[in-house]
Parts: structure tokens; sequence; C-alpha cells
């Protein structure tokens, strides 16, 4: 059953590291490639029609800094996500994997035709000047590539949507019979779709507004323009992006909804939810200031409020995503698997039969509690319940969680995370007795100073040890 070896990230943490790749993966993926293939795909369009040789020679500069961000820092983070998730939570990915087989071959087959055309548009841009037929060649490229790279996001979406929404696949047969079309037709897929692809043209018509200010410095029509045209584009997304945005939000369960303005802020803010209120409202402040003075004075302008329309538009979608991973808690997959990779249903089975029993990189002297090894069952079962959320001393540190608590009042509360204070946590999932060694190892954390008797002697496994 939990059958993958243990990794621990001690200070940074594993859900903050996965956090800063995926958030800035988001960045690359959907407004540089998706929203940024649109737009130029536009605007080289409106060139080719009116014979704008200087539109289309802006265009070509501003696929050039998209054609880095995709291929170098979006092809990097891809892969980090990969790695990280295969290392936070294998059951999580696992699961997916099955789910989604097919449909992540196809977009794996798809991602590489995008990648090709991407390579193909832009080395060939120059080859075909303005009003030749290779022009339009090159053109049907750039559809292509735009095409391409949304059809990757409309399949990831499906995917993400389902970790909210699962839909009537948890109430097919699984894993005897599982609908796998219910699961990619989830509740939420068509609203999230809708709102990343007008976020991510909108963020990427805001990139181009700001490369526009920074290549147009000595041809001011030029810059007028080209912000007249992404800034219309960006502020035509806007109330797009909002629309499906709210009916994303609606196809949340209630349980997330709750969350929703905890998730918006820090936990340490929850008693003056306004904040996120005020923060959101501030960042969409900081996206329409800019693009309106963009928009209406191209030429007088400063800098400043393009990059600050720019900062906006990624605080807002950085809040998003963070908000989507927050209120899916206290799971990985909504009402199937909590998010420290334990199936709901097998829960019953495994306070009953014992959670260490079934942890293969366990070793076999450890998957029973005694007196003489309850730190180190305890210290298995803090990597393997508390990691994905909790470091020992460093972010979300779970020292400060028990700190001034004795093991009887750890215990007590071990028992009750899943309750109405803490509605985000996964319950402990265990015995009696593995409770009483978690309980036991955390409360030698504060007076120890995360040493306790025995543990260089143990030698407590790390990812690198196999079960024989």
């Amino acid at each position: 059953m939990f059958d993958y070896p243990i990794f621990e990230m001690p200070f940074i943490g594993h859900r903050l590291l996965f956090a800063f790749d995926a958030i800035l993966h988001v960045f690359i993926s959907h407004g540089a490639a998706v929203g940024g293939s649109i737009i130029l795909v536009l605007s080289q369009w409106l060139a080719i029609k009116n014979n704008d040789k200087k539109l289309d020679d802006l265009s070509y500069k501003i696929l050039f800094t998209f054609f880095i961000m995709a291929t170098a820092i979006g092809a990097l983070t891809g892969i980090g996500i990969w790695i990280h998730i295969n290392i936070i939570n294998p059951a999580a990915i696992g699961a997916l994997l099955r789910v989604f087989f097919w449909k992540w071959f196809i977009e794996w087959i798809v991602f590489n035709i995008e990648m090709i055309f991407l390579l193909w548009w832009f080395l060939t841009w120059k080859q075909y000047p303005l009003g030749t037929p290779g022009k339009k060649i090159n053109f049907n490229l750039g559809l292509t590539y735009a095409v391409a790279s949304w059809f990757t996001m409309a399949i990831i979406t499906a995917i993400l949507g389902f970790m909210m929404t699962p839909g009537n696949w948890l109430k097919s047969y699984f894993p005897a019979e599982p609908d796998y079309m219910a699961a990619l037709f989830n509740p939420s897929w068509f609203p999230s779709l809708g709102f990343r692809t007008f976020w991510s043209i909108a963020w990427a018509a805001a990139m181009a507004m700001v490369l526009t200010w920074l290549f147009t410095k000595k041809d001011m029509e030029l810059r007028q323009k080209a912000m007249r045209l992404y800034g219309g584009v960006l502020l035509a997304c806007i109330p797009l992006f909002v629309i499906f945005g709210a009916w994303y939000y609606d196809q949340f369960p209630q349980a997330a909804k709750d969350l929703f303005w905890m998730g918006a802020i820090t936990r340490r803010m929850a008693a003056n939810p306004e904040y996120a209120t005020y923060l959101m409202v501030a960042l969409s402040g900081m996206v329409l200031a800019g693009a309106v003075a963009l928009y209406t004075k191209p030429k007088n302008a400063p800098l400043f409020l393009g990059i600050t329309m720019l900062i906006g538009s990624m605080g807002l979608i950085g809040e998003f995503e963070r908000v989507r991973e927050f209120v899916r808690k206290p799971y990985i997959i909504y009402d199937y698997m909590y998010a420290n990779g334990v199936r709901v249903a097998d829960v019953p089975y495994l306070n009953k039969d014992g959670y260490l029993k079934h942890a293969a990189f366990v070793p076999p002297e450890y998957r029973v509690v005694t007196e003489e090894n309850k730190l180190i069952v305890g210290k298995y079962l803090y990597q393997m319940q508390c990691r994905y959320c909790h470091t020992i001393n460093g972010v979300n540190p779970i020292k400060a969680r028990v700190k001034g608590m004795d093991e009887a009042a750890i215990y007590y509360r071990i028992g009750s995370l899943n309750s109405a204070a803490t509605p985000f946590m996964p319950p402990f999932t265990g015995t009696d007795a593995e409770r009483h060694a978690l309980a036991a190892f955390l409360a030698t954390l504060e007076k120890n100073d995360n040493h306790f008797p025995g543990e260089e002697a143990a030698k407590v496994t790390t990812s690198n040890e196999v079960t024989k």
C-alpha cells in the first residue's frame, strides 16, 4: 500500500518548494506559451493584413522573449513538477496516472507537437518577409502552435479540475469499473479552463505591453499602436475571466468554499477575512490602473505602471493557485485521497490493522510498536503522515504546533486533527499504539531539540533504504 521511499526536506518543506516551482511554471506555460501564442498570432495576422513591417518586427522581438521563457524556464519547471510530485505524493500521482493515462499520453504527444511548431515558427519568421507567400505559411505555423499549446492546457486543466471535483467517478465501481469519462468531464473542467484561458491571454498581453514599452523607445507611433492592441485584448479578457472564475468557484464543494478566504491569506490572519478582500482588490487595482494608463496614454505612461500591472496579474494568479491548493484540503483528490496519500476508503482498515504494517520502506522491526522502538516508530509516522505539510523546525514547523504540550495533550490533539478547528488537516490514520508512538516522538522535539535517545544508534532509514 505505502510502497514508496521516504524523502524528507527538512527546512523549506515539500509544499513550499513545490508551490514556487508550480506557480512559476503556470506563469510560463499559461502566459508565455498559451496566452503568448494567441496574442502574437493576432499581432502577426494584423501585420500581414496591413503590411505593417514595424508591427511584424515588434511581434518577433516579443516572440523571442516568450520563446526563451517557454523553452528554458518552462521546460525546467515542468520537469521539476514531475520530480517534486513523485517525491511529495507518489500515491496521488499514481492515482492520477491510472485514471488519466491515455489523456496524459495524448497531452505528451501534443506538447511535443507544440514545441516543434514553436521552434519552426520562431526560426523561420525572418526567412519570410511581409508580402511573400511564405509569410502566410509562417503564420500557419504560429496558429498551429497556439492551438496545440491551448490543447495541452485543456487536458491538464481537466486533471486539475478532477482533483477538486471528481464528479461521478467516485460513484463508480473503482477500481474494477472506474468511469474515466466522468473523471475527464468533471464539473469544474470547463469553468476552470475558461478562467485559465482568459487569464493566460491577459497576462501575455500585460507582458507584451511592458516589452513594447522597452522595445519602442524611439518610435512613439508604434508604441501607441501596439499598446492599444495589447491593452484592448487585456481589458476585453478581464470580464471574461471574472465570469468564468465565478462559475468555477460555484463548482467548489461547500467545505472548500468555507476555506476560501483562509486560503487567500494565512491561517494566522483567519480572524480577519477582510484582509483577503483587501488583497484581491489591491492586486486587481494594480492591473486595472496599469492597463488603463498604458492604453489611454501609451506615449506618456511611465514604465512602472506596466511593471505594476504585471505584478498585479501575477499576484492574482499566484493567489488563485494558492487558494486552489488550500481549499482542496484535507484531500489531494477530493473525497478520495487525503493530502498525505491515504485513501479515504482505507482509513477504517488501517485504523484496525495498523498503518506501518503496510509501509514497505520501513524496516520490519519498526512496523509494530514496542516500548523500546516507540520513538523511532513515531518518527516514521511523522515522516509518512505529517511531512507533506510540515517540517520539524523550518517552514510550517510541527515543533511550534506542539510547543508547551505534553505527550498526553499531543495524543489527544492527534485524535482530533480533522475537526471544526482544523478542517483542512487529514485525520491521523493508524492504531491507538501508533498514535501513542507519534505523540511520544512529537513530545521529544522541544525538550531534546529534535534528538531523542537511541536515534543515532537506530539510524532511521531515509529514501535510499529499501526493505529486503
